[in-house]
């Protein structure tokens, strides 16, 4: 145990009094105890702030930011200019890991030679927990190039988030993530992969992610969000394409049907949008037949999940 790697846990947090234990419970429980936990609270007005001195009263590996509130991406980044292990993960405050997640998830690293480790997670409702199956990886354990990866990153949305998964800090080189997004993993994950030699992916099931009424996904500023992903997509074509020429092609495709699809939301007027189908403009014949058609004969395609009898927790 003496010889441990450390890992630095990053957890941000706002306003999470009714869930921030359970998430701080299974953190610091874990089987793998060699952690630096980093609290950052972005100006919470609730007790979410006390709870986290009171964790760190209690455990000498625990740090507390307080700092006025400036969003998650600042509180994550605040987080990240703490770190000092060899390894990173976030954690949103709201959800909970598998107390042996970390200890695996290095296991699967070292065993395998990977910057970073990948793992299912569960989806928890107020009446009933659904586990997400990958739908493009369905070994218990697969090893992928970042090209592989950034193939299925394309098909697989799952591959996208950070909160699943362990890094190796030395992939960061300066990345931090976006402040003042709706959303944020989407502009941060992908360059971490474009850095790592191999990611191995487990379908172990070791974060559980609490489905909430407020979360990002279930509010209702509709158009920021879409302009967040928009952003997002056109930053990620254009990222990956100058580092992987072979995956040009690939990435152009996936940002035109995007903006197509983004048309239909937003409208033909929307001046963002014809910008960008003037810099960007479809180089596939009958694509919009393509796009409507694509993936309903995908063979990977992963079918939604039935939550209709599911309860968001509040």
């Amino acid at each position: 145990m003496q010889n441990l790697e450390l890992i630095s846990v990053i957890v941000p947090v706002y306003n999470v009094e009714k869930y921030i234990r359970e998430c701080l419970d299974s953190i610091v429980n874990q089987t793998y105890k060699n952690l630096q936990i980093i609290l950052v609270d972005d100006g919470s007005t609730d007790n979410s702030g006390k709870i986290c001195d009171e964790f760190a009263k209690k455990d000498s590996r625990i740090t507390v930011v307080h700092q006025e509130n400036q969003g998650a991406g600042a509180a994550k980044n605040a987080g990240l200019d703490l770190i000092k292990g060899e390894y990173f993960s976030i954690i949103d405050s709201d959800d909970y890991i598998d107390l042996s997640m970390y200890k695996i998830m290095v296991s699967l690293m070292e065993q395998y030679d990977s910057d970073i480790a990948q793992c299912l997670f569960k989806q928890v409702y107020t009446n009933k927990t659904i586990i997400r199956q990958y739908s493009t990886l369905k070994k218990s354990c697969t090893v992928l190039t970042r090209q592989k990866y950034l193939q299925h990153f394309l098909s697989d949305w799952k591959f996208a988030v950070f909160w699943n998964k362990l890094f190796r800090s030395s992939l960061l080189d300066n990345i931090r993530f976006p402040v003042g997004r709706k959303i944020d993993d989407e502009f941060f994950t992908y360059k971490l992969v474009c850095n790592a030699k191999r990611i191995v992916n487990t379908t172990e099931p070791f974060y559980f992610y609490r489905m909430r009424k407020s979360s990002v996904m279930n509010n209702n500023a509709k158009n920021r969000l879409i302009y967040d992903r928009i952003d997002c997509f056109v930053e990620r074509y254009e990222y990956v394409s100058s580092r992987f020429p072979k995956l040009r092609k690939t990435y152009y495709n996936k940002l035109f049907d995007s903006l197509l699809l983004y048309k239909s939301k937003l409208g033909t007027d929307d001046d963002k949008l014809k910008g960008l189908f003037f810099k960007y403009p479809y180089k596939r014949p009958s694509v919009i037949t393509k796009i409507f058609n694509r993936f309903s004969r995908q063979k990977n395609y992963e079918p939604p999940i039935d939550t209709k009898n599911c309860l968001l927790f509040d």
